[in-house]
């Protein structure tokens, strides 16, 4: 047993250290170096290895742990949710704690074994709390512009607006030019007698910005406007999956235990 332990401790420091090292240059240029992956991957199954040698009990679950990972890490990067370094990054750590460490003692505790599953909801669920830092913004900026903040965009349903309102905002277009991690939110629809904008709610994690602003300002600039324009940060998810993995080895299945707790009522 003390081997389990010293090896789940070891998975434990090891993915936080690629994961701190991935966040660091997702923050700086939204990539990730691929060497991060393919050195992390094999540690990470080179310790599973040895927990299975120590207790092969493990081998079927810890199977369909990596299994459903691999799965979910996919089924995210095809519907353009994560990128192409979020996935890797929740297949290594599938690869290296597909089940709940024994060396963990969260404040909770786990309804289920399927610990990256656990990491990845809590990481997804805790990079949507950014909508609050938007609705907060835009809050200020409406209580002192007021309707003018959506110029040019009077027409678009409510519906639209209140989603822009919690995924973005306004923003010179010099900005959106000059800053790496920022995309239009915006489209010129030209296929009518006056061409307007319109919002563009929808880009995928690997959709390539340079080429999307370029397309969107050239469409701009034959409006001849000068104003704000809507756009919205592409986030640095690993960072978030990094807070998603702390917060489960403090507290646990912060997410399954609050909807089971939520059901019983």
């Amino acid at each position: 047993m003390e081997i389990i332990q010293i090896t789940d401790s070891a998975s434990i420091l090891v993915s936080l250290f690629f994961f701190a090292l991935g966040s660091l240059f997702d923050l700086k240029t939204r990539e990730v170096d691929d060497r991060v992956w393919l050195i992390y991957g094999p540690i990470g199954v080179s310790l599973t290895i040895l927990r299975l040698f120590t207790d092969p009990s493990q081998l079927l679950l810890t199977i369909v742990s990596i299994i459903v990972t691999t799965l979910i890490s996919f089924g995210l990067f095809y519907f353009g949710l994560y990128g192409g370094a979020d996935a890797k990054a929740i297949i290594c750590l599938g690869l290296t704690i597909p089940l709940v460490p024994s060396a963990s003692k969260p404040l909770i505790g786990y309804l289920h074994p399927l610990f990256p599953v656990v990491v990845t909801l809590t990481g997804f669920i805790s990079s949507a709390s950014i909508a609050v830092w938007f609705a907060v913004r835009n809050s200020l900026t409406y209580a002192r512009i007021g309707n003018r903040m959506f110029e040019g965009l009077e027409s678009e349903p409510h519906w639209k607006k209140v989603v822009a309102i919690l995924t973005g905002y306004p923003s010179e277009v010099s900005k959106l030019r000059s800053t790496f991690y920022l995309y239009p939110m915006e489209k010129i629809i030209e296929g009518t007698n006056t061409p307007h904008r319109s919002f563009n709610l929808y880009f995928g994690a690997e959709t390539d910005r340079e080429l999307e602003v370029s397309k969107f300002t050239e469409s701009l600039s034959k409006l001849d406007y000068r104003g704000k324009v809507w756009v919205t940060p592409g986030l640095p998810m690993l960072l978030f999956i990094l807070v998603g993995l702390i917060v489960t080895l403090i507290l646990g299945d912060v997410v399954f235990s609050t909807v089971f707790l939520l059901a019983r009522r």
